[in-house]
């Protein structure tokens, strides 16, 4: 049924909260809340959820645990957590552990929220038709979606600056292909090892980290965020980046957000002694950072972990190729237009007036709780 509505999973501990969120999102969405995490599971395990949008501090079961169990569920279906608390713990679980779409800050705006909401709907419905192509399939056929959507313009930006990187990279890919390189070998060079690109300003951790990662991968080291840029211009399908955190000039996290104009479906790994918490936030936000690493580091986890996010990596490209050939470009094949968003937005106005209201009085009394 074309005009079938996506599902969206709300948890949170206060029904208050549920009721506000049900309200201000059950006109474009099928909504589902809960206040239990066990609950939620339930939920994703007997229905085709695209969404699903975690409180951190609950009974029981907590959010990143509630993400990570959904994650393992139903790999397509998006993931964001939703939390008051400074929690560092949390944030960073929320990359390694729940593998999160984006982290919203309590108390949220409204529109925020929505434009997030949306950049996830979006997302999910990329996955949803690299599963239809039959070349992947991850997790049970999704609902029926409709083929036409109407976006902000914040969003609409939003999409179209990913759009407009993957198309410069994908380019980049067919020149590749060309040559006669099958999908799953474009990661490989001419030694049959995938490359990494480690950046950190210490030449000690660089020797440390190419000496440990050298019988499986060609290591290419930099001491800086550009020159790590630069080789990245020069060759966009290395199969992970590894990066520090604090280094003259750029932090790391500047530059795996850089990054994304380049290789956007680089695998980006931050390995750092600190824990700076809204850093880690940006990076979720704006950087889709695989995973966060601490000094000193684990070498038979960190081998591993990069591992898996090359072979991740391989599956991506195979799948995003075959999707293309299919669909032709991955993000908005959709018909949006400005003046649609903007009619969409203005009809919406006055509902969403009184709802923003309403949930800044409720953010407010929950605040004053804590």
């Amino acid at each position: 049924m074309q005009g079938e509505k996506l599902s969206v999973l709300f948890v949170d501990d206060e029904p208050y909260v549920l009721e506000s969120l049900r309200e201000l999102f059950a006109r474009r969405y099928k909504v589902f809340t809960t206040t239990s995490g066990e609950e939620a599971l339930e939920i994703v395990k007997n229905n085709n959820i695209a969404i699903v949008v975690s409180d951190q501090r609950m009974p029981g079961m907590k959010g990143v645990e509630v993400l990570r169990a959904i994650r393992e569920l139903s790999p397509n279906t998006m993931r964001l957590l939703l939390t008051g608390f400074a929690d560092v713990d949390a944030i960073v679980d929320s990359v390694n552990v729940g593998e999160v779409f984006r982290y919203v800050k309590k108390p949220w705006d409204v529109n925020e929220l929505t434009a997030i909401l949306l950049l996830a709907e979006n997302t999910f419905l990329s996955k949803q038709r690299a599963t239809e192509s039959g070349y992947k399939t991850t997790t049970k056929t999704p609902d029926p979606v409709p083929r036409r959507i109407t976006l902000p313009p914040a969003v609409l930006q939003e999409l179209r600056r990913r759009q407009d990187a993957e198309e410069k990279f994908f380019q980049r890919v067919n020149e590749r292909l060309k040559q006669g390189i099958a999908p799953e070998k474009l990661l490989e060079n001419g030694s049959g090892k995938p490359k990494l690109l480690v950046v950190d300003d210490e030449p000690s951790v660089l020797s440390s980290l190419t000496e440990l990662l050298a019988d499986r991968y060609e290591v290419l080291a930099s001491q800086t965020a550009d020159e790590a840029l630069r080789m990245l211009e020069q060759d966009v399908l290395i199969a992970a980046l590894i990066s520090d955190q604090r280094m003259p000039s750029k932090t790391g996290t500047d530059l795996l957000i850089e990054v994304s104009s380049i290789a956007p479906l680089i695998p980006k790994i931050l390995i750092t002694a600190y824990t700076d918490v809204e850093d880690v936030v940006r990076l979720i936000n704006e950087g889709q950072i695989h995973r966060y690493i601490q000094k000193p580091w684990d070498s038979r986890k960190l081998k591993a972990t990069i591992a898996e996010a090359v072979e991740l990596y391989k599956e991506r490209l195979v799948v995003y190729l075959a999707e293309r050939e299919k669909f032709g470009r991955t993000f908005l094949e959709y018909e949006t237009s400005v003046q649609d968003a903007e009619q969409e937005r203005q009809e919406d106005k006055p509902e969403k007036i009184e709802l923003a209201s309403k949930l800044k009085a409720l953010s407010e009394v929950r605040k004053k709780k804590l």
